[in-house]
């Protein structure tokens, strides 16, 4: 009993079997789902003259995976935070006159940390392409966007249920936090702190591009085989160069090191927080031949990320080496406005030292600069990041990568984004994320 109060209470009291919930449907009204701003509904319960209670969501499909539906068991916020919203904490005389005049109790409301206008501008930019986009914030951890597509509306969830779970598009998976990928050449950024660790600096590698590159019976190539020529690690960077990342993994970098760069970066751990996460992969140890090396070295081969995972790793190298857990629930507050409870920022790790932070920070920068994300360059903010494409069958067929943070010293944020099937990397994910860094900073796109 002590343990099952402990550790799993949290999923005890929000499972859709514990008869607790069908007795405060009776006496409670179920709270809100906010906004960031602590007033605009994401979801809410609108009682009719009769006493029918109809669960609303303004938005439509915009929150359909992170805010969820509270029907079948629910699903996103509305079945992790079931509890909080079927409990009430107002006032004991407000309580009194509920029960005096025989009305039920207003629940209690979440107020996430969701943006509208940012999950409207991720939403517009991702069209009808499947994919996800995330953006959280730089010092806190606050997750700000989290938009899957496709996605369906939870308010006819109930009425078109058969056809939404007949269908082969994985339309309830939260892409954001649940969908796993290849991360393509954004995972050159844990590739790039592995080198760093061990080899000091980045100042002695040189590397000569012919478009190919030879090892073990196997052939890495750049994108159409285009020859870089000679390369400083700036410029493979930039250039998101596959043959100078392969020629390091087997020249420059431990094995061993690449494994434990990556750990700290979050990989084969589990993220505990408001919503269900899944947990991205990496498989390379020391048995690992080397033409898996050399993929693995590139984004390819096994390893298998979270776009949440993606966005906290680009959040660790934003915020000097901290990377802080990623929350979206800001607090629980009664139907008049008190607190009942309120989430802080929490540090998960010291990925690396703030010297380490910078010197991916200026790789990156070079990647928007003069690189593969010049497409994002001529906004009038300083943003670094890191464009990827991740191939996903024999064919060659891709998915489009981009993670960015703005790097202004204040309120910055971090974005990555996913396009399935998007192709080149220099385009369509970059494309998105710079709606949301535009209509975040309130700048043309």
């Amino acid at each position: 009993m002590v343990y099952f109060q402990i550790n799993d209470s949290d999923a005890l009291l929000n499972s859709p079997y514990n008869k607790r919930q069908e007795e405060a449907a009776q006496e409670i009204i179920r709270g809100s789902i906010l906004a960031d701003d602590g007033t605009t509904a994401l979801a809410r319960t609108d009682t009719a003259d009769d006493g029918t209670e109809t669960r609303v969501y303004p938005y439509g499909s915009l929150f359909a995976q992170s805010v969820g539906y509270s029907v079948y068991g629910g699903s996103g916020l509305e079945s992790t935070h079931n509890n909080d919203l079927i409990q009430s904490h107002s006032g004991i005389v407000t309580q009194m006159e509920n029960d005096l005049n025989e009305q039920k109790k207003a629940g209690d409301n979440i107020v996430t940390t969701f943006s509208v206008p940012l999950q409207q501008a991720a939403a517009a930019a991702m069209g009808d392409n499947s994919g996800a986009v995330i953006a959280m914030d730089v010092d806190t951890g606050s997750v700000l966007v989290d938009y899957s597509s496709p996605t369906y509306d939870p308010n006819t969830v109930e009425e078109n249920w058969d056809t939404l779970t007949n269908s082969d598009n994985g339309i309830f998976l939260n892409r954001a936090t649940q969908g796993l990928y290849p991360p393509g050449s954004t995972f050159k950024i844990v590739t790039a702190l592995a080198y760093l660790r061990q080899n000091g600096s980045f100042d002695n590698f040189s590397y000569n591009c012919t478009g190919t590159y030879e090892n073990a019976g196997f052939t890495i190539h750049c994108y159409n085989y285009e020859a870089h020529g000679q390369e400083t690690f700036a410029s493979a960077f930039a250039n998101s160069c596959n043959c100078a990342f392969a020629y390091m993994s087997q020249n420059n970098i431990d094995k061993s090191t690449f494994r434990q760069a990556a750990e700290d970066f979050g990989l084969n751990q589990a993220v505990d927080t408001d919503l269900d996460v899944t947990t991205s992969t990496f498989t390379l140890d020391s048995d690992t031949p080397d033409q898996l090396t050399m993929q693995t070295a590139i984004g390819q081969g096994d390893t298998r990320v979270t776009p949440l995972q993606m966005c906290m790793i680009g959040q660790a190298v934003a915020n000097k080496g901290v990377m802080l857990k990623p929350y979206f629930i800001k607090s629980v507050v009664t139907a008049e406005g008190k607190t009942v409870k309120s989430t802080q920022t929490t540090a998960l790790k010291q990925v690396m030292d703030a010297g380490q932070a910078a010197n991916l920070t200026e790789a990156m920068r070079g990647v928007v600069q003069g690189g593969t994300g010049t497409a994002i360059a001529d906004l009038p903010y300083d943003i670094v990041g890191k464009t990827g494409t991740a191939e996903y069958d024999s064919a060659g067929d891709s998915h489009s990568w981009f993670v960015g943070f703005s790097n202004t010293g204040n309120n910055d944020i971090v974005v990555c984004a996913i396009v399935e099937n998007g192709g080149d990397g220099t385009a369509p994910a970059i494309n998105v994320v710079r709606q949301v860094f535009a209509t975040y900073f309130g700048s043309e796109s």
